[in-house]
């Protein structure tokens, strides 16, 4: 009787150590599950990130290239959308690091030179043209 009460005993104490193995097991894996998750929210987030700069800094090449040729109604439409962009790429620039941040300084550099070329090529370019006749009487 006795070796039958210490073999159901040790046979308890198995049971009850292999499902805390399980459950532990089973929760561990449920969050390295979790942590990969995020970590591939992040990349995901990351390169959608890097995707807009590279897609503006494209686009500020291509038109920087144009400041000979450009018109002042073209680059009225530029430099609003110009505005719009990086106010955008701005407000996410916190999350940078250095090389970002200063490829994001030279591309604000190289769009300051075309305005300073497009500017002294066509003159003062306001963003509204206005013709007003005012009759005082």
């Amino acid at each position: 009787m006795k070796i039958t009460s210490k073999f159901k005993t040790i046979g308890f104490a198995l049971a009850i150590g292999m499902f805390t193995f399980a459950c532990s097991q089973e929760t561990q894996n449920e969050t390295n599950e979790e942590i990969n998750e995020a970590q591939a929210e992040m990349t995901e987030a990351g390169d959608e990130m890097n995707r807009e700069f590279d897609e503006f800094n494209s686009w500020v090449t291509t038109n920087t290239e144009r400041a000979e040729t450009v018109t002042a109604d073209e680059y009225r439409e530029m430099r609003t959308e110009y505005n719009r962009r990086s106010a955008e790429l701005e407000a996410e620039s916190s999350t940078w690091d250095e090389e970002t941040r200063r490829e994001w300084e030279e591309t604000k550099a190289d769009w300051n030179d075309f305005e300073n070329k497009v500017q002294q090529r066509l003159g003062k370019i306001d963003d509204v043209d206005v013709d007003v006749d005012v009759n005082k009487n």
